[in-house]
């Protein structure tokens, strides 16, 4: 017990020393053991006007791409109840689904959608630029709404036109593939909300409702939420600050896109979210498809996090090693929102890192907390 409690004050020495240079902003983090959270803490501020709100590890944060693990998760719930199959052709269930070419587009299966393997661009931009608040994103300079528009090919009226997800499924119908189906690797973070429209289709249910009966409540998540109006009004709720002059950024919504990045939670919550993918014990999934989520499915395309070779997408998980250990991880970020979950199945750990501000530290604070433990 002596040893775990020295591990966990090296730990905090470590998170201070960092957060002395943030000055306001603020960093919250779990570490689970099997399945217990054994450390639970925050470091600085949630917010900083009217005035400085501690930062802890209830506070709700945006969690970005953490999301589309939720949303893979509620997939393979339907692969367990029979519902769908990974390997049926997205057509199957969404008939007005297509991209540029429809040949290639109707081999494109559940699968390539959940590991990024379908042939889409990484970089296309209608999920995120239906946010309500998108031209407050792009508003440093008069011209910067127009400029991102253009950088996605994509027109004012288009994005206005979008109103729901089958409107999202059915805009790809313009897209290029960048590759043979199955037979590339490029992360297309809107591919999810075509998962969203495909699991409403599949259960005439909101997935949102899904979400928080089928997930969320059974994993005791009682902070965790799609609803970003219930986060701005909690007293204990972060706000985003970007760059050494810690401006404060447009606060992260788009309920529409909510499964490929617009869900909120805690390092508790997710400390908890963790440990149920760690252990594999409980009724939300069965054993066999939680551990073929954490299977690789392809080589990540570029480098990432540790420089390896064997850098991996299986599920809505990067497979990856460090220092010889297998790592299953996912994060998320947007402007100032950094988010981090990590498992090292061997240590039997889990690691939840949330920032408020910009930069790497999710990633510093990950990896000495992963020494520290292997280190021993």
């Amino acid at each position: 017990m002596n040893q775990i409690k020295d591990k966990l004050d090296h730990i905090t020495d470590f998170i201070n020393q960092i957060m002395n240079d943030q000055n306001g902003t603020g960093l919250s983090v779990a570490i689970v053991k099997g399945s217990d959270i054994i450390y639970s803490r925050g470091f600085g501020y949630s917010q900083v006007q009217p005035m400085n709100q501690p930062m802890d590890g209830d506070t709700k944060m945006s969690i970005q791409s953490i999301s589309k693990n939720f949303m893979a998760l509620s997939i393979m719930q339907l692969v367990e109840e029979n519902l769908v199959s990974l390997d049926d052709p997205v057509v199957q269930y969404l008939p007005y689904f297509r991209t540029k070419d429809k040949q290639q587009s109707d081999r494109i299966t559940i699968r390539h959608l959940l590991s990024h393997t379908a042939g889409f661009p990484s970089e296309l931009g209608i999920a995120n630029m239906t946010a309500p608040n998108v031209r407050d994103i792009f508003s440093d300079t008069p011209t910067e709404f127009q400029e991102a528009l253009d950088h996605y090919d994509l027109t004012e009226e288009e994005i206005d036109s979008v109103k729901t997800r089958e409107d999202v499924t059915r805009w790809f119908q313009k897209v290029e593939l960048e590759y043979p189906v199955g037979q590339g690797w490029n992360y297309c973070t809107d591919a999810y909300v075509i998962l969203a429209d495909l699991f409403q289709k599949v259960t005439g249910e909101e997935w949102e409702s899904h979400l928080e009966d089928k997930i969320l409540s059974p994993l005791h998540m009682y902070r965790t939420t799609s609803d970003s109006k219930n986060v701005e009004e909690d007293a204990n709720s972060a706000r985003y600050y970007l760059g050494e002059e810690k401006v404060e950024t447009p606060f992260p919504k788009n309920a529409l896109s909510a499964p490929i990045g617009y869900l909120y939670s805690t390092a508790n919550d997710l400390g908890r979210y963790v440990a149920f993918h760690l252990s594999k014990e409980s009724d939300v999934l069965r054993t066999d498809l939680i551990e073929e989520m954490q299977q690789p499915v392809h080589l990540v395309s570029e480098e990432w996090r540790f420089g390896s070779e064997v850098r991996s997408y299986g599920l809505a998980w990067f497979t990856d090693t460090y220092r010889g250990l297998r790592v299953v991880e996912h994060g998320g970020g947007q402007m100032a929102v950094r988010s981090l979950m990590t498992m090292v199945p061997e240590l039997d750990l889990g690691i939840v890192v949330l920032l408020n501000f910009d930069g790497t530290t999710h990633h510093d604070v990950c990896d000495k907390i992963i020494d520290t433990f292997l280190d021993s």
